[in-house]
C-alpha cells in the first residue's frame, strides 16, 4: 500500500469520526408520549416493505427530524411520497431473541436508519398521494410494477425468490423459508450483490454500444447503476457494489487497470466516511467479507483443487464458494449462531443455475410491461429453475444434520479468526515487505 493510499484512508477515517460525532441525528425526547396513543401527520420517505401479513412503512412526521417505523395492514395502497395520518401507540424498539436463540439488536438496527420509534399496530389514513414527479418516486413505482409483472405469471414462493435474486427483496418469504435459507447457507443469493448490478450495467452498455461510442456507453452504464441503486432503496450492499462497478467502468473509460481488491477497500472506506454506523450493519459486513473472500482467498485455494474438473468452471465455482464461506463464517457464527454443514454442496448445486434464473426472471418482468401473455414462455423455464433451487434448499434444510446451533460464539474468537485469516491470506506480502 502506497503512502498516498494510507493518507487517503486516514483522511476518510477522520471524516467518518467528524460526521459520526457532529452530524449523526440524535434521538428525540418523546418520553412523555411513549406507550401512549398518538396521532401525527407525516410523509412516507421509503417504499413500503410488504410482508406476508402486513407492511412496514418509514414515515417522517411533519416538522420533525426523526423517522418512525409504522406497521400497517397489507391491504392499504401506500406509496413513496404520500402524505398520511397515523394513529397508534408509540413504542421504543426492543431487542428480541431470534429463532436461533441469539439476541437481535433491533434498537441499533433501526437507529442506523435514523428510526428511533415504532408503532406496531397502526391505523393509517392517506391524506394525499404523491403527485410530484420525482426520480426516486418513479423508480419505486417502476420497481413495484416490475415485481407485480413477475408475480402475475410465477407463483409464490418462486416469484419471491425471483424478486430476491434481481432486486434483493426478501419481504415475501415466510419465516420457515427464511430459516431454510439460513440453515443451508444460501441467504446470500437473495441479498443484492455486485453481480446483480454488474449484469444490469453490462447489459445496458452492450445494447447502446451497438450504436454509440464506448465512452458514451460507459456513461450510460454509470447512470443506470445510480438509478438501479436508488430503485433498490439504497441499501448498503447495493451502494458497496455500485461504487465498485463505478470504479470498474471509470477505469475502463480512462484506460486504467481495474484492481477489484483496491476497489473493494475504497468502497468500504468511502461508506464508512459517509456513515460510520455502517460498520454494525450485518448486510454490509456479509457483502464486504464475501466479496473480499472471493477476491483474496480464491487464488490461495484454487490450486489445491486441481483434482476437480475445470469443465463448466466447476473448479472455480467450488473455490469461490469455499472462499466466500470462509470469509463470512466467523461473523455469521457470532451474529446468528448457525453453522451450516450443508452449505458447500447446496451452493455447488444451485449457483450454476442462478444467472440463468435471474436473466429469465428479468425478461419476465420487462416483457410483462408489454403483455403478461408474451412473458409466459420465459416464465415457464424460469419457474422450473426457481423450483429446482427451492427444492434443493428445502431438501438439505430438512436433514437433521443440516446445521448446528452455537448459541454463544464470543466476539474475541471472531476477531482472532479474522486475524488468523488475514495473516494467512497476506503472509507472502507481509514477508516481502519485511525483507
Amino acid at each position: 500500500m502506497s503512502k498516498k493510499e494510507i493518507i487517503l484512508i486516514f483522511i476518510l477515517l477522520i471524516i467518518s469520526l467528524v460526521r459520526f460525532f457532529f452530524f449523526t441525528p440524535s434521538k428525540p425526547n418523546y418520553t412523555e408520549v411513549v406507550g401512549k396513543e398518538v396521532v401525527f401527520e407525516g410523509k412516507v420517505i421509503d417504499t413500503p416493505d410488504i410482508r406476508n401479513y402486513n407492511q412496514r412503512i418509514v414515515i417522517k412526521p411533519n416538522k420533525e427530524d426523526t423517522n418512525i417505523l409504522v406497521v400497517a395492514p397489507k391491504e392499504i395502497n401506500i406509496f413513496y411520497g404520500d402524505q398520511v395520518i397515523v394513529y397508534g401507540v408509540l413504542e421504543n424498539p426492543e431487542n428480541f431473541i431470534t429463532d436461533t436463540g441469539k439476541e437481535f439488536n433491533y434498537d441499533r438496527y433501526l437507529s442506523n436508519k435514523d428510526i428511533y420509534f415504532l408503532i406496531k399496530e397502526a391505523r393509517v389514513e392517506i391524506i394525499s398521494h404523491n403527485n410530484k414527479t420525482s426520480v426516486k418516486g418513479l423508480l419505486f413505482r417502476l420497481r413495484d410494477l416490475f415485481m407485480k409483472n413477475i408475480e402475475m405469471v410465477i407463483s409464490s414462493p418462486k416469484s419471491d425468490l425471483a424478486n430476491g435474486l434481481i432486486l434483493g427483496a426478501r419481504g415475501g418469504f415466510d419465516n420457515e423459508t427464511k430459516n431454510e435459507f439460513i440453515n443451508t447457507g444460501t441467504i446470500h443469493i437473495v441479498a443484492l450483490s455486485g453481480y446483480n448490478i454488474t449484469i444490469v450495467a453490462e447489459g445496458v452498455m452492450r445494447v447502446f454500444g451497438l450504436v454509440l461510442t464506448e465512452t458514451l456507453s460507459i456513461f450510460l452504464g454509470i447512470f443506470i447503476i445510480i438509478l438501479f441503486i436508488l430503485m433498490t432503496g439504497g441499501t448498503s450492499t447495493a451502494i458497496r457494489a455500485g461504487i465498485m462497478a463505478f470504479i470498474m467502468l471509470f477505469g475502463r473509460m480512462t484506460g486504467r487497470n481495474y484492481d477489484a481488491g483496491r476497489a473493494l477497500i475504497i468502497a468500504g472506506f468511502l461508506m464508512i466516511a459517509y456513515d460510520l454506523r455502517v460498520i454494525t450493519d450485518i448486510s454490509f459486513q456479509l457483502s464486504f467479507l464475501a466479496t473480499g473472500g472471493v477476491l483474496f482467498i480464491t487464488p490461495k485455494i484454487i490450486d489445491k483443487l486441481r483434482f476437480l474438473t475445470i469443465r463448466f468452471k466447476f473448479r472455480e465455482l467450488v473455490a469461490t464458494t469455499i472462499s466466500a464461506t470462509m470469509a463470512v463464517l466467523p461473523v455469521l457464527l457470532y451474529s446468528t449462531g448457525i453453522f451450516s454443514l450443508v452449505s458447500l454442496p447446496v451452493n455447488i448445486l444451485i449457483l450454476p443455475f442462478i444467472p440463468v434464473a435471474m436473466f429469465l426472471s428479468f425478461v419476465v418482468g420487462v416483457v410483462g410491461f408489454i403483455s403478461p401473455s408474451l412473458s409466459l414462455p420465459f416464465a415457464f423455464v424460469s419457474d422450473l429453475l426457481l423450483s429446482y433451487i427451492l427444492l434443493v434448499i428445502h431438501f438439505f434444510a430438512s436433514l437433521s444434520f443440516a446445521s448446528v446451533n452455537i448459541k454463544s460464539f464470543p466476539l474475541i474468537v471472531t476477531i482472532l479468526l479474522y486475524i488468523i485469516l488475514l495473516l494467512w491470506v497476506f503472509k507472502k506480502k507481509i514477508h516481502q515487505s519485511t525483507v
